[in-house]
């Protein structure tokens, strides 16, 4: 396989794999979900190798091309929006596992994940590998090319932003209840 000149052939995609894994169950929470997203995300990395021109590090090109896969697959899921949970999928969960607070967990993730997907491009890439792919500021910094302040500052903007996103959509409640559920359906 041929490398693209402005590519460091020292970096392969695969090697990033296990760290797209990981950053996409973050964002879609289902292990199964997270190594065909991830699959694909190195699919479609090699096949658009070409348009990556070293402008930033080829793990941010990777985690950006993976963001836009997890966007990809919510506009899917919100498409079907009438899921259900088969028998094997239930049977998977440990035993002392409440069955309808685990799912509820899960839509909930999603749903938050999805309105993480509508923030402005910068604030989305902050908020995704802060908060979801759990890096400080330093690595957000180093592999969005900003100074760690501009780093904070868009991290700041992108959670307020998202705060609002959430209070417009849903309602939020701090009981023992459900702590987030739509307005209408997420």
């Amino acid at each position: 396989m041929k490398a693209h000149p402005a590519v460091d052939t020292a970096e392969h995609p695969a090697e990033y794999r296990d760290a797209l894994v990981a950053f996409i169950r973050r964002m879609v929470g289902e292990d199964h979900v997270a190594e065909d997203l991830a699959q694909e995300t190195l699919l479609r990395a090699d096949r658009t190798r070409a348009s990556f021109h070293g402008r930033s590090s080829l793990r941010t090109w990777l985690f950006a091309i993976a963001v836009n896969m997890c966007r990809d697959f919510f506009r899917a899921r919100a498409r079907n929006a009438q899921r259900t949970v088969e028998v094997a999928e239930a049977d998977r969960l440990p035993a002392d596992v409440d069955i309808e607070y685990a799912l509820a967990q899960e839509e909930m993730s999603a749903c938050i994940s999805g309105y993480v997907l509508q923030l402005p491009k910068r604030q989305r890439e902050i908020v995704a590998l802060h908060d979801i792919g759990e890096l400080d500021h330093a690595e957000v910094s180093r592999l969005l090319g900003i100074s760690e302040a501009n780093a904070r500052v868009l991290l700041h903007r992108g959670r307020a932003a998202l705060r609002e996103l959430l209070e417009q959509n849903c309602v939020l409640a701090f009981d023992d209840s459900v702590p987030c559920e739509p307005r209408e359906r997420c």
